[in-house]
This record gives C-alpha cells, sequence and structure tokens, in this order.
C-alpha cells in the first residue's frame, strides 16, 4: 500500500458543499496521469500541433479533449479544406458547423487562399462561423463575385483584401470601415469614377502591383485620405521621363508615418539626368519619413546608356535603416557601397548588383556592423579573397549568394565555405545559388563540426530555400 502511494500527486480541489465557508479536500492523480499538469500548461504544450492533428489528439483524454482547441484563435480557409468538406460524409454545414463549435474563441478567419473554383461557398463559411465564434473579429478576403454580395453583412468585420476581380463593383469596399491592408493591381480598383474619388481611408498597408505615370493624379488624394500608413509597396512601374517620378515621390514624401517603403520604378530608356533625378526623389523621401526602417529599392531599364553608374549617396538621409533591398542592373564602381557607412543599424541588406566585384565588399564590416542577414544576387566572380571581407563582418548570421550565368568560373572549393564557417563567430548558415546545372547536385562535407551541402536549383527560385543549406552544426 505504502508503494502504491509513492505512484500517486496529491493536489487540493475546492468544493462547495453548501455551507457559508468553502473546503479544501486533496484530490489524488496517479504518477503518470496528465491530469496533475493544469490546464494551462496542457494548453500551451498542444499549442504546437497543427490544426489538423488537433482533432485526433482531443480523443486522447478528457483534459485534452477540454483544453486542445482553446487557444485556436485565427483559421486560414484554403481550397485543400474546402475540399475536404465537400469531400466528406456529412455535410459541408455540419462539418464547418462542428469546427465552428470546437473553436468557440476564433478571432481572425483568414480566407484569401480559396480560389475561384471554391469562392461560392464563401458566405456560407462566414455565416457558419459568425454565428458560433463569438469572439470574431477580423475577416480577411478577396474582393470577389460571391465575397462583393456578402460586404453589407461582413464588410464591418473585413480588415484586410488580399486582391480585388476586375470588373468587380467596387463600391462594396464602402462597406469595409476597418480596412487596414489592401492589394490591388492599379488605382482603378477602388476609385469612384462618379466622383473621381478613392473608396479608401486610414490604411496601415497598401500594396500597388502595377503603375504609370498616367495614374500619378491619384497619388494626392490617396496621400491625403491615408496619413496613417505604414507599409507602401510599388511592386512595378513605369514612367517615360523624370518629371512624373518627381511628381510621385513628392506625394510619397508626405507619408510622415511610413516605416517600410518598397519602390520599384522603371524605364523605357536609363540615363545619367534620370539617375540623378531618382537619387534626388529617394533624399527627398529619405529626409521627410524620419520613421522609415525597411527600404525595398529597384531601379530597372529596357535600355541602359552605356557607362552609366548609380549612385546611392540618398542613403546618407536614412541613417535609421534596419533592412535595406537594392537591385540595379546599371554599372557600379568600387565606392558604390561607401554611402552604407551612414546606415550603422542596418541588420539585413540584400544586394542584386549586376558585377560586383569582391572589392566593394572590403570595408562592409566597418559599414555594416550590425549586419545580420546578406543576399548578394548576380555574383560571378566571388572568390577566396571576398568571403575573407565577409568573415570580418561581426554579427553576420546567414550569408546566402547567388551566382550569376557565368558562374561555372567561380572556383571555390568546400574548405573555402568551411573556412569562412570557421573564421565567423555568429555565421550559422551559408545558401549558395547556382544559375548552372552543370554544378554537382549536392556535394556534402563533414570536418571539424562543420556540414557543408551544396545544392543545384534549376530552375532558380530564390523563394524557396529549403534544398539548398549550408549550415554549422555544433557537436
Amino acid at each position: 500500500m505504502a508503494q502504491q502511494m509513492k505512484h500517486q500527486k496529491t493536489s487540493l480541489e475546492t468544493t462547495d458543499d453548501g455551507e457559508d465557508e468553502d473546503t479544501q479536500q486533496p484530490k489524488i492523480y496517479a504518477k503518470n496521469s496528465l491530469d496533475r499538469f493544469g490546464d494551462d500548461m496542457c494548453g500551451l504544450l498542444l499549442s504546437y500541433l497543427t490544426f489538423e492533428d488537433r482533432f485526433s489528439f482531443e480523443c486522447v483524454s478528457k483534459q485534452f479533449r477540454r483544453t486542445v482547441f482553446v487557444n485556436v484563435v485565427d483559421i486560414t480557409l484554403s481550397d485543400e479544406l474546402m475540399q475536404r468538406l465537400l469531400n466528406a460524409k456529412r455535410s459541408d454545414v455540419q462539418m464547418l458547423a462542428t469546427i465552428a463549435i470546437k473553436c468557440p474563441n476564433i478571432q481572425c478567419i483568414d480566407c484569401r487562399g480559396i480560389s475561384a473554383e471554391y469562392e461560392e461557398h464563401i458566405p456560407e463559411v462566414l455565416n457558419t462561423f459568425r454565428g458560433n465564434c463569438q469572439n470574431l473579429k477580423e475577416i480577411y478576403c478577396d474582393l470577389t463575385s460571391k465575397s462583393a454580395q456578402t460586404m453589407p453583412s461582413f464588410g464591418p468585420l473585413v480588415t484586410r483584401i488580399g486582391d480585388i476581380d476586375d470588373y468587380i463593383d467596387n463600391e462594396a469596399l464602402t462597406h469595409c470601415h476597418r480596412l487596414s491592408q489592401l492589394c490591388v493591381q492599379s488605382f482603378a480598383d477602388f476609385t469612384d469614377y462618379t466622383f473621381n474619388t478613392l473608396f479608401c481611408n486610414n490604411l496601415h498597408k497598401f500594396v500597388l502591383r502595377s503603375h504609370s505615370d498616367y495614374n500619378n493624379h491619384f497619388w494626392s488624394a490617396f496621400v491625403t485620405q491615408n496619413q496613417s500608413l505604414q507599409c507602401l509597396v510599388l511592386e512595378s512601374s513605369y514612367f517615360e521621363d523624370s518629371v512624373s517620378v518627381t511628381e510621385m515621390c513628392g506625394q510619397l514624401s508626405r507619408l510622415s508615418q511610413l516605416r517600410e517603403l518598397t519602390l520599384g520604378l522603371g524605364f523605357e530608356v536609363l540615363n545619367g539626368q534620370k539617375s540623378a533625378v531618382v537619387n534626388q526623389c529617394l533624399r527627398t523621401i529619405g529626409v521627410n519619413c524620419k520613421q522609415l526602417k525597411r527600404l525595398s529599392f529597384q531601379l530597372i531599364s529596357e535600355d541602359i546608356e552605356p557607362a552609366l553608374q548609380i549612385s546611392l549617396d540618398w542613403l546618407r538621409v536614412y541613417r535609421q535603416l534596419k533592412r535595406l533591398h537594392i537591385t540595379s542592373y546599371a554599372a557600379i564602381d568600387d565606392q558604390l557601397l561607401d554611402p552604407l557607412r551612414h546606415c550603422k543599424r542596418l541588420t539585413h541588406l540584400e544586394l542584386c548588383l549586376l558585377g560586383i566585384k569582391p572589392i566593394v565588399l572590403k570595408d562592409m564590416h566597418q559599414n555594416c556592423p550590425r549586419l545580420q542577414y546578406l543576399f548578394i544576387g548576380n555574383f560571378s566572380n566571388i572568390t577566396p579573397e571576398c568571403l575573407s571581407h565577409l568573415s570580418r563582418l561581426p554579427a553576420l548570421q546567414m550569408l546566402v549568394i547567388h551566382f550569376g550565368c557565368d558562374a561555372e568560373s567561380v572556383d571555390l572549393s568546400d574548405n573555402d565555405y568551411s573556412d569562412l564557417l570557421s573564421r565567423s563567430p555568429k555565421l550559422k548558415c551559408i545558401q549558395p545559388f547556382y544559375a548552372i546545372q552543370s554544378r554537382p547536385v549536392v556535394r556534402p562535407l563533414s570536418s571539424g563540426g562543420l556540414n557543408v551541402a551544396l545544392a543545384v536549383k534549376d530552375p532558380l527560385v530564390r523563394t524557396d530555400m529549403s534544398a539548398i543549406v549550408t549550415a554549422k552544426v555544433t557537436g
């Protein structure tokens, strides 16, 4: 009996026997019972499960059933989930109701992943969740022909719109009073042409996929109505002259609350005069947008003036930057990156420049002492000397190198990479990309606690890095 008691735990349970005072009685749990952990601890452990796994684990115990869905506060709906619901034995309405009842604490529903094939079910899905989830506060969706019909009732809950279909009655946006994030193809997607005004006000994030100088007149009204904007993404724009660029950037410089800016500028012909105008425009934005922390700048052209060299002198007014991305195919000189010395707070840097020379990176450890992430694109003439320059970056944790099409001339051995890892105190990961397939697909190396694996992706997809890993492993 004494041995049996050693395998039990005792806790106090408060009971009410009808008297004025509550009494505490010991409640004994077996040592191997999960009940000895409180619901808070159990809920924390179960929070690491995927949404699908939760339905299996709720059968483990009563405590699991009680806590497994408590911390589910947001749900993402996709085509895969919709297909499962439609293929289930029970009706999709019953399945949705079951999910909604099990997850009463859902606060946010993201249905931007539902394609046109299943969009007809969006109104039914939203109605089911709203009827069972009393804590529902936000809905993320795309504005399609089906979802637009639900805007009069669901519009007040919509805070993010990921896309707007063509030929949709964009007056549906007038019901989205709390809209904070909007992604559109052009200004035409949310323009009221009857009164020549824009439907959206007080946005926090705005993504404009395409723009031209023809629509420049919209910027004045947009900036006036969205002074609280914190993130602006202009993915692609095209200008015939430099006057239009100056006009647009002048309006953007009025966004004093801006913290993140992506600016893609395109010209038919890029010459010295347009390059100087772009330089001045970026200075104007930097002087007026003092809270800007992240900047992504892309300068492209169908025809670049021979021997044109771009300037990054505008970086001297961006001292507060923490993340910087620059893409340009103009020629660069050996002093191109010198203005980085004004950006001492940089932690993330991405450079996609044509014909980078190793000497350009010589003083990077002095210019960017806090740099943790470095991406170098179109690098075809990297040498061990260049890796030696990078090894002096004191805070570097991750290095990504995209070799150009003539990367066959690159002569780096596995020892060069492992030497870089050993010399850099905080470097944990190197990811080399080769644009050609003649390189070995996988070359493993294990030496001194370092595991290096170089892989080749063809075609090259920069956003999927899962197959290309070079990592430092501590034994």
